[in-house]
């Protein structure tokens, strides 16, 4: 059990896990301090967060702070490189993610991980929901929106699962020391996050740190779209499993039945594999239950998600895209459309996002683009003389498009960018397009 009784440990970052982080180092009894951006005043009130005002700081006020601390918790969105931390990198105080935190205080809890630019969330909820039809206890949680610290205060309180599943991003890898999954699975790997890494390499090899500490009796699952990963993870003595989106293994196809589930694509189908491959290895193998797990299976709210029909139009929300790749897997799983209404946009990332070579294989797909949010100009500007393109700038926008009825077909909803320019997040973003849209 990690032992912080009286050290002092500063937790940087208020967001839902930071706030978590909080909570199971006061349950460890370490003497905690939070830091967050803006006057304490402003964030005081966090939901869940009880600590007294004095152990409250604003990031500003925080370098020495950080630099008289025993131990770092840091969020997800900030890198060791920020500012406020260098000092306590001169001294070398220790900085770790808080899923090192809390894989310290639960390490007998077997972990299931999940990582890759795309499918992360689908496929977690997928492994986690097919596990608990096989009568197991899990926890679903991590990157996916519920703190892994959440679990870590379940188990001080005495209770108990069969398997934690983690997403995991590579923000939170950075920082890990001993997060040890007995299985991992890397979906994917495309360009994403400019603004926090110099390439795809630099990216990539962010995520390879999922294997860090997996051994010979331990496994891989892993995409052959994840590129050169695919060479790199051959240096880890992890059990290594393969699978291709394109060309999935002949037998799970022929195995299972598609023609009942709500989840459209060959992505989703892949998805259904790594969760059907992942119980295999967990020796968990019952084809007719799985098959019912595929029928039954609802998907992930703002993945590909169905919303309505209306005025002839299908409406998807697909909230959670946030780089041209998700956007291409959104697309692609309506195959053979020739009426797609693409709508994108939201906050710029990096001057070198593009988009228009994802989008041109899609020409004889999209009948419209409508571009919103801040790239809304943009991207309007990218694709005018490939498609045809109009600027409807928010979800307002959007509706008032709508209503003038001179559409048909299928309204995909996948921005591909982070939703920070007119959203709390990509949740609230899904929210408020699905109100919109069920309000038409």
């Amino acid at each position: 059990m990690l032992r912080l009784k009286n050290k002092k440990v500063t937790v940087f970052g208020m967001g839902r896990s930071g706030v978590a982080a909080v909570n199971l180092l006061q349950k460890l009894e370490a003497d905690v301090y939070a830091v967050n951006q803006g006057e304490v005043s402003e964030w005081s009130d966090k939901d869940g967060l009880a600590l007294s005002k004095e152990k409250l700081v604003s990031q500003s006020k925080a370098s020495d702070l950080f630099a008289d601390s025993e131990l770092i918790v840091i969020s997800p969105g900030i890198p060791t490189t920020h500012p406020v931390l260098q000092a306590a990198v001169v001294k070398k105080v220790k900085i770790i993610s808080e899923i090192e935190l809390a894989y310290q205080v639960c390490s007998q809890i077997p972990v299931v991980a999940i990582t890759g630019t795309n499918g992360k969330t689908t496929t977690t909820t997928m492994i986690s929901e097919a596990l608990k039809l096989f009568g197991k206890k899990v926890f679903c949680g991590g990157n996916i929106g519920v703190p892994y610290c959440e679990m870590a205060q379940r188990v001080l309180d005495g209770e108990s699962f069969d398997f934690a599943i983690i997403e995991v991003s590579s923000f939170q890898l950075e920082t890990i020391e001993t997060f040890h999954p007995h299985i991992s699975l890397m979906l994917n790997l495309t360009e994403n996050h400019g603004e926090r890494y110099e390439g795809l390499e630099d990216y990539g090899r962010a995520k390879l740190r999922i294997l860090l500490n997996q051994t010979s009796a331990d496994h891989l699952i892993v995409g052959l779209e994840s590129g050169n990963w695919v060479e790199w993870s051959k240096a880890y003595p992890v059990q290594r499993h393969t699978f291709s989106k394109k060309n999935l293994d002949t037998a799970f196809l022929h195995d299972f039945n598609f023609t009942k589930s709500r989840l459209v694509g060959a992505h989703n189908r892949a998805n259904f594999y790594c969760a059907f491959k992942t119980l295999h290895l967990l020796g968990l193998d019952n084809k007719a239950l799985f098959q019912q797990f595929i029928n039954d299976f609802k998907g992930v709210a703002h993945r590909l998600e169905f919303v309505r029909e209306w005025e002839g139009m299908r409406v998807y929300n697909d909230a959670k895209s946030t780089n041209a790749e998700a956007i291409v897997t959104a697309l692609s799983a309506f195959e053979g459309q020739t009426d797609l209404v693409l709508v994108m946009g939201g906050k710029l990332r990096s001057e070198n996002d593009h988009f228009l070579t994802s989008l041109l294989p899609f020409q004889k797909n999209i009948q419209l683009i409508l571009t919103m949010g801040e790239t809304s100009e943009r991207l309007a500007n990218e694709f005018q003389q490939h498609f045809k393109v109009e600027q409807v700038n928010n979800l307002e926008g959007l509706k008032l498009r709508l209503l003038k009825k001179d559409l048909s077909g299928v309204v995909v909803f996948s921005p591909g960018h982070p939703s920070f320019d007119q959203f709390k997040n990509y949740i609230d973003r899904g929210e408020k397009f699905k109100a919109v849209m069920l309000s038409l």
